[in-house]
């Protein structure tokens, strides 16, 4: 006799991978376009490590975005 479980699966991965893509593209924004107010606040070194943050977060951000994503479009 085989016995059927019916679990319910969440949305954590979802809203994970929503606010990581909202962060992400936030960051992409700073690290590749920052506005004439945060050039202008910065020095040149500032705003060299500010913008290389933000690229290198954008680049790990993203990613995490989407295998949240695949996570909860997958394992159900």
């Amino acid at each position: 006799m085989s016995r059927n479980y019916s679990v319910e699966g969440t949305k954590t991965f979802l809203y994970w991978s929503i606010a990581l893509l909202v962060f992400g593209l936030w960051t992409l924004k700073d690290g590749w376009f920052p506005s004439q107010a945060k050039i202008d606040a910065k020095t040149v070194e500032e705003l060299k490590n500010f913008m290389l943050f933000n690229k290198t977060l954008t680049l790990l951000v993203l990613p995490a975005s989407a295998v949240c994503a695949y996570i909860h479009r997958v394992v159900r």
